[in-house]
């Protein structure tokens, strides 16, 4: 097959099991929805681009008809399947590496004001390098790219302050070539909300925008 595909990591917006470190300031059916609205906001994002097949990885397979709406056209559907994390993001590897696809770029749907020129890079990278990461600030990243599976890579705990570091120090070990991005932020906090929504815009990020629209959370001073 060869090419490039773009795989995305989602959740379905159930209250109480997307976004809980937003809760407080949101409750739990208000962080839900805003997860609803980022994710709506990255789907069409990469619809609307060229130049990589793209593949919706969600969870819980229960939702699979949920997904099936959100993603409409354009996207093949697959449920995540792995004991923990790191599991499932390597399975990711393993599954489209084994369809012939050379360049394997996967992000997450947290940041929805991720700019569309890290994937392209990110592609660009992995004509140079083995492994590719778009850093996060909290010290783990939110976009990983491979020409091929490394299971090692994910064999840690992916939610902590030292997962860049770690990650960076493995792909020495294994001598991987390594291309570092721009960094950007998942939104995980308060903080981070009120940087969200100074960065949105009605043609990249209207769902999110409408969402704080109609939200009567009190997000700053």
């Amino acid at each position: 097959m060869g090419g490039n595909i773009i795989a995305l990591f989602a959740k379905a917006p159930i209250p109480g099991q997307v976004k809980t470190r937003l809760c407080p300031p949101l409750s739990f059916s208000e962080a839900a929805s805003l997860y609803q609205a980022m994710l709506t906001d990255i789907l069409e994002q990469h619809a609307a681009c060229s130049g990589a097949d793209r593949v919706l990885w969600y969870t819980p397979a229960t939702a699979a008809g949920w997904f099936q709406h959100a993603a409409r056209v354009g996207y093949e559907l697959c449920a995540q399947q792995g004991a923990d994390l790191g599991a499932r993001m390597s399975h990711v590897f393993r599954v489209h590496a084994a369809q012939g696809y050379e360049r394997i770029v996967l992000r997450g749907t947290d940041s929805p004001t991720l700019p569309l020129v890290r994937i392209a890079s990110a592609f660009e990278a992995l004509e140079r390098v083995e492994l590719v990461l778009c850093p996060d600030r909290d010290g783990g990243y939110n976009l990983i790219g491979l020409r091929e599976p490394c299971d090692a890579l994910f064999e840690m705990e992916l939610s902590t302050e030292t997962v860049l570091e770690r990650t960076l120090a493995c792909a020495r070990e294994r001598g991987l070539g390594v291309e570092i991005l721009p960094p950007h932020y998942d939104v995980d906090t308060a903080a981070d909300l009120a940087t969200l929504q100074k960065e949105l815009s009605e043609d990249f990020t209207p769902h999110t925008m409408q969402w704080f629209h109609g939200t009567k959370v009190r997000l700053g001073p």
